[in-house]
């Protein structure tokens, strides 16, 4: 009886080992090679920063999912380390290690890379990668693909093996549009399952052509919905891929040679998949950048007064705006809460003055003018030290009409600069000189001219 509970103890323990997700080790990298050697399994090595956002998504949300835990507890001997500290400066030095997270799979044997891969991943990509690597630590040969290409072209073949044919296009890199059309149109009825959905959500890469696309955005609400529901991370990575696409057809639609009107006219059809496909009202803000691309392209000061005039008002005055202003969150859970990024002050600042003098630029008109006062105003509470708001400032006040004043304040400015030899002096200088020959076409200058994406 004794031996019975004993035994029932230990099934248990094991089970909520799995349960529990990836158990990594806390021993030092020696200890981590000896055990390694001893059980004959090779090393998986999580390689992660204290500031990595994918880190600490893939560490929350899918190196804790009892499935992994299975495949990984029993098949590696599992280490963290933090890059950036420890033992983790050195190891990331040897493995060659330059972005977060990377996976490095390792032969205990003599330390060598078995292989390695990177970036956060759906729950069921980070399973089929544990296949992979055990099947080439114990020496097996993958089938090649062409092979695969070879088997895939004869047509012969059922469900599951274009599932891994398709798997395997996208783990290579390639192209899955053309395999994933022909998977619908042979397996896929107008009633797919709850399998097939994910399949498709999780395995769609860009470059579709027309009808796949098409097929995609009108089934992205059932298909988001069962990637939700299984894993967070394949739905952000579903949304990526879709959204991208969407953006991508909309700047090919921008640069061709047709007319506004039939540029207009395509533009709103895939502004109706932006609203299916983008989350809150980031496809309303992404809605008015490319009517505001598309304006200033065709010198329409009309239809591009209007746009902007909804741009500032909805995006960059609102104070719960502000962080977003001149970024785009990058969403890596669907089912987490959307990240809270810090407010980047000179970034911002610097946007919003930008802003204000195109509006001064474009309009006399005294609700114009309004507006490019209070993005001025927020602009310098963000950084009031800022020379190149202080400059933008003067520069809308001149296109607003008020050359004289706007040549007074900026040579104020430009004696404080040279006081402190201030880095922009010379930028400051060219501008004041531009306003005095009276130039119709000025631009300012900016602290920070790279945006910054989060």
């Amino acid at each position: 009886m004794k031996k019975i509970l004993l035994s029932g103890f230990l099934l248990f323990s094991t089970l909520n080992v799995f349960s529990q997700g990836i158990e990594f080790e806390h021993t030092s990298w020696k200890e981590a090679v000896k055990k390694a050697k001893e059980l004959n399994r090779p090393i998986f090595v999580d390689v992660y920063t204290s500031w990595c956002g994918p880190c600490r998504v893939m560490a929350a949300q899918v190196f804790t999912r009892s499935e992994i835990g299975a495949k990984y507890n029993k098949g590696f001997v599992n280490v963290k380390i933090d890059a950036e500290k420890g033992e983790g400066i050195a190891l990331a030095k040897k493995y060659e290690v330059h972005s977060y997270p990377t996976y490095l799979f390792i032969n205990p044997n003599d330390e060598t890379l078995i292989d390695r891969s990177k970036s956060s991943m759906p729950a069921a990509d980070f399973k089929d990668l544990a296949d992979k690597m055990l099947a080439k630590y114990a020496g097996k040969k993958e089938i090649s693909l062409d092979e695969l290409e070879a088997k895939y072209k004869a047509g012969n073949y059922d469900e599951l093996f274009a599932q891994t044919y398709i798997k395997r296009l996208k783990a290579s890199g390639k192209w899955t549009g053309a395999a994933i059309s022909r998977y619908i149109e042979k397996f896929v009825t107008t009633t797919p399952s709850t399998a097939q959905l994910f399949f498709l959500g999780s395995n769609f890469t860009n470059g579709a052509d027309s009808v796949l696309y098409h097929y995609m955005i009108n089934n992205y609400k059932r298909i988001d919905a069962v990637l939700c529901k299984n894993d967070g991370i394949a739905a952000a990575s579903f949304y990526r891929v879709i959204r991208e696409e969407t953006k991508s057809r909309a700047e090919d639609i921008i640069g061709s040679k047709q007319s506004v009107s039939k540029k207009e006219a395509g533009l709103n059809k895939l502004f109706e998949n932006l609203k299916t496909v983008e989350i809150g009202d980031r496809g309303t803000k992404k809605i008015l950048e490319f009517k505001i691309r598309l304006y200033s392209l065709s010198a329409d000061t009309v239809q591009l007064l209007k746009a902007s005039r909804a741009y500032i008002t909805q995006f960059l005055l609102p104070a719960n705006k502000t962080s977003s202003i001149g970024s785009e969150t990058i969403i890596n859970d669907k089912n987490a809460p959307e990240p809270v990024v810090p407010i980047d002050s000179i970034r911002i600042s610097d946007y919003c003055s930008n802003y204000a003098v195109t509006l001064s630029k474009l309009s006399k008109d005294v609700v114009d003018r309004e507006l490019a006062t209070s993005l001025l105003k927020k602009a310098m509470i963000l950084s009031s030290n800022s020379v190149a708001v202080k400059s933008k400032m003067n520069l809308a006040a001149y296109y607003f009409g008020e050359k004289e004043a706007a040549i007074e304040q900026q040579s104020k400015l430009i004696a404080e600069m040279k006081s402190s030899n201030d880095e922009y002096l010379k930028a400051a200088e060219i501008m004041m000189q531009k306003m005095k020959n009276n130039e119709p076409k000025i631009s300012g200058f900016s602290s920070r001219p790279k945006l910054k994406k989060h």
